[in-house]
């Protein structure tokens, strides 16, 4: 089997799900595996993962990538909003972290929040690793 790039996202967070369930749609060439930080697996790895709380992406090369370059990684890999990935590539990830972080800190006011993470439809535990 090949190795696939894992997305971890924040599973209790109403967006990072909503971005879970855009990339499970839009990962047409099936490049990723998904978990939470939640799981079982990011607790075993949270060495690896250090201070992620909303989304990292452990790539197949065992890279990690946190906060903007990892959308911008996934958005890459999906094929999918163009415009935005060129103007996060004409501008460093260390601003554009200033905007994520600071989106990151208001997710829970704006979107909400689940008491526990949303039990997956069948289709999406196939490709989730808990």
């Amino acid at each position: 089997m090949k190795k696939k790039d894992i997305i971890i996202y924040d599973g209790v967070c109403v967006m990072c799900n909503s971005f879970f369930r855009w990339v499970h749609k839009n990962d047409s060439d099936n490049v990723f595996l998904f978990s939470n930080f939640q799981s079982n697996f990011a607790k075993e790895n949270m060495h690896i993962l250090k201070n992620s709380d909303s989304i990292a992406v452990m790539m197949e090369n065992g890279k990690l990538v946190r906060k903007t370059e990892a959308v911008h990684y996934v958005l890459k890999k999906t094929k999918k909003f163009l415009f935005p990935r060129l103007l996060i590539s004409a501008i460093p990830y260390f601003i554009c972290d200033i905007f994520y972080d600071f989106i990151a800190s208001i997710r829970y006011k704006i979107f909400g929040k689940y008491d526990n993470c949303p039990v997956l439809d069948k289709k999406y535990k196939l490709k989730f690793i808990d």
